[in-house]
């Protein structure tokens, strides 16, 4: 991937609604087809069609998902094909805000047309606070307190697991994810989970606490970092976190201030390995 200074998204052409996008996790789904999650709105999910190159989005579709239940502040989206199926996995911030609990984790059966069938794992972040004690005082605490707050989210064939991207709480000048083992064979219940573990890499030359925006594993884990209070100023980063590693490993690539990325996905174009990158404030830019 060429060297990017400065990176400023493009808008998109259209709102949803009344509103800008609040454009998070983001898959592929089709040959110029991308999928992403408005954190706004827990009722649907979003296909943005690109052009014949690649370049630019045509238009943005609106798909609502039945059956999700009471999913709040979805942050991350992942892809899992398995059997000839795809699914979509979304996941809320799991965080507290305004007397609320966001709970949720959501498995969407992908098909290509019409509303998505989706079906929520009751329990999840009980389920997760239970089994990762270190979380559980984080876990009363709203974001901007230095408490939990997810954003990013992958599926790892390698070792059949979903692996969440803290943005909080944050240590600086470290990053840290949760490793999730699902047995994609049993029902979409926290039985069908593995123990999950904690896993943290440094940040070279970082003081600053940064978090997990999205994350795409993709061999290596591409990261996409920013801060993690909203009232704190580190710059937003693209590192790659290599297999086994425990460092992230910074790319040159540099976001404007007024960008907001939080979702990341690669995908091939050309030959070349490209990466797509959606922004909170209704956007995206393809490097």
């Amino acid at each position: 991937m060429a060297k990017r200074k400065n990176v400023k998204p493009t808008p998109f052409r259209e709102r949803n609604g009344e509103n800008p996008f609040n454009a998070s996790g983001v898959v592929r789904t089709g040959a110029r087809c991308f999928t992403f999650v408005d954190n706004k709105d827990p009722t649907a999910l979003f296909e943005m069609t690109f052009d014949a190159d690649l370049a630019e989005v045509d238009h943005i579709r609106r798909r609502r998902l039945t059956g999700a239940g009471e999913l709040g502040d979805p942050e991350g989206l992942t892809r899992v094909d398995r059997n000839g199926e795809t699914f979509l996995i979304v996941s809320s911030s799991l965080s507290v805000e305004r007397n609320r609990v966001n709970d949720g984790l959501v498995r969407v059966r992908y098909r290509p047309d019409g509303d998505l069938p989706a079906e929520p794992m009751t329990g999840f972040r009980a389920w997760l606070l239970g089994h990762l004690p270190a979380l559980a005082a984080p876990g009363r605490r709203r974001p901007d307190d230095d408490g939990l707050n997810v954003e990013g989210l992958a599926w790892d064939a390698e070792t059949s697991a979903l692996l969440f991207g803290l943005r909080g709480p944050a240590v600086p000048g470290h990053v840290t994810l949760v490793h999730v083992p699902v047995d994609l064979g049993g029902k979409w219940t926290t039985e069908s989970l593995g123990e999950p573990a904690v896993r943290s890499a440094r940040l070279p030359h970082s003081t600053a606490s940064q978090g997990i925006r999205d994350l795409c594993c993709d061999g290596d884990l591409l990261v996409l970092l920013g801060r993690s209070a909203s009232h704190d100023d580190a710059p937003f980063r693209l590192g790659t976190w290599p297999r086994g590693g425990d460092t992230v490993e910074l790319l040159d690539v540099t976001f404007h201030r007024t960008a907001k990325p939080e979702g990341v996905t690669t995908f091939p174009s050309g030959g070349e390995r490209k990466i797509l990158v959606v922004d909170d404030n209704g956007g995206y830019a393809v490097l």
